[in-house]
């Protein structure tokens, strides 16, 4: 196989990726907003997409492990964040104030999980493991430190993750500054990539057992608030890097429908938040009744949002230039 067959399985792979892990943003997000996330059935769809974000961080480990990156690299990146998160501010905040009062600007606060894009935590995080990059590349290529990194920082997660039964965390916590987290998935990423024979036998349906044996652990509520705190617990990093090795290896050709659904990542996350804000909380306008903690609310509240923002993404991106804003 050629090489620039390889790239291109390698990119559609992440793709599907990032594609599964758009839609379990946007299932944990509807369960966030609708406070469902404590009752029967709707706590298993909390709690399944919870690895959504430790899935975005493993991505961009994958792509860095091999790639050469330099000084003026890194602040291309961090601008791209930069920009990208004012022209949304810019937006989001147009919106907003036309329908409410005392509205406050998000950029930078977005960075720091305030105001109406906290969501952005995550563009937060990733400007500081851009800024942490040569030194997560050295680690990469370290042939004596890696492994041995690798595990500490498993340790570590699990450490802090058991401490948070005791209160080592805030209920919310501030999620941009838990590099502890991101640095383990990032480097988990490179890791796969590095070593590509570490999943060689992973099934897909692999999948199925991992995410019930994470299950069955967030049920015994070892740690009672939200699904953020057990990123650091062994069964969620089995189900990343099931999930993860699962879908990174299929053999995925040329796919134009997941390319597009891919591009419209950006857009989708920008301004889903805005979605169920504005569109969503509110009886009667595109939800299903508040009280109804059954099977059906949860499942057509969540189909829903999805076909409106996968159709809104795909509708932004076919705008002229849409693709010089939606791009870090």
């Amino acid at each position: 196989m050629s090489d620039s067959v390889m790239e291109k399985k390698r990119i559609q792979s992440l793709d599907l990726v990032k594609v599964v892990a758009m839609l379990m943003v946007l299932m944990l997000h509807v369960n966030v907003l609708k406070q469902w996330s404590s009752t029967g059935f709707s706590k298993m769809c909390y709690a399944l997409p919870g690895i959504a974000i430790p899935l975005f961080f493993m991505t961009s480990g994958y792509l860095m492990a091999d790639k050469k990156v330099s000084r003026e690299y890194i602040l291309r990146k961090i601008w791209g964040i930069i920009r990208f998160s004012f022209i949304i501010s810019v937006i989001v905040y147009g919106v907003r104030s036309a329908f409410h009062d005392d509205v406050v600007f998000p950029f930078p606060f977005c960075f720091l999980q305030l105001y109406d894009l906290g969501v952005f935590w995550y563009f937060g995080a990733m400007i500081l493991v851009y800024a942490f990059l040569p030194l997560l590349q050295r680690v990469i290529n370290s042939q004596r430190y890696f492994v041995p990194v690798l595990v500490g920082l498993v340790v570590l997660c699990n450490l802090a993750f058991i401490a948070c039964h005791w209160g080592f965390e805030a209920p919310n916590p501030r999620q941009f500054i838990r590099l502890y987290y991101w640095f383990l998935y990032f480097l988990m990423g490179a890791y796969i990539r590095r070593n590509p024979a570490c999943i060689d036998k992973i099934r897909l349906w692999w999948i199925v057992p991992a995410a019930l044996l994470f299950l069955v652990f967030y049920y015994m509520g070892f740690v009672t608030t939200g699904i953020e705190h057990y990123f650091g617990a062994l069964p969620c990093m089995v189900y990343a890097f099931v999930t993860f090795g699962a879908l990174v290896r299929l053999p995925i050709y040329d796919s134009k429908v997941l390319g597009r659904l891919s591009a419209t990542f950006l857009p989708v996350y920008a301004f889903h938040w805005l979605f169920l804000q504005e569109c969503f909380s509110h009886d009667p306008f595109y939800t299903i009744n508040y009280s109804l903690h059954c099977i059906p609310a949860t499942v057509i509240d969540y189909l829903i949002v999805t076909v409106v923002m996968l159709a809104f993404g795909l509708i932004v991106m076919r705008i002229p230039y849409a693709d010089r804003i939606f791009r870090i």
